[in-house]
């Protein structure tokens, strides 16, 4: 068996287990089609916000976790050396960063 039938083969399948398992094929094509769409736009406006908002709240988490280790408005040596914050490389507001300054 080639590589192209087993992989035609195996995506076949998955469609089948998606149709199954969200009990799709039992309904019409524009039925399917109207479901698809509002799935297909639900994960992608998930994966924008996700890539959009998710690496700053992993930043600021990782700022108040500092600080909670620190005890002081000092920011770890990548954060500082990045020069991210106000204009001379501070920390603005006891070692977090505003989201204005960003």
């Amino acid at each position: 068996m080639s590589y192209t039938s087993s992989l035609l083969r195996w995506l076949q399948r998955k469609r089948y287990q998606y149709e199954v398992t969200f009990s799709l094929y039992m309904l019409t094509p524009a039925e399917k089609f109207i479901f698809n769409s509002f799935l297909f736009l639900f994960i992608s406006m998930i994966i924008i916000a996700a890539s959009l908002y998710l690496p700053e709240h992993i930043m600021n988490m990782w700022y108040r976790a500092w600080f909670y280790y620190a005890g002081d408005d000092t920011a770890p040596a990548a954060a500082k050396s990045t020069n991210l914050g106000t204009e001379n490389g501070d920390l603005a507001g006891g070692g977090f960063y505003r989201m204005d300054e960003l």
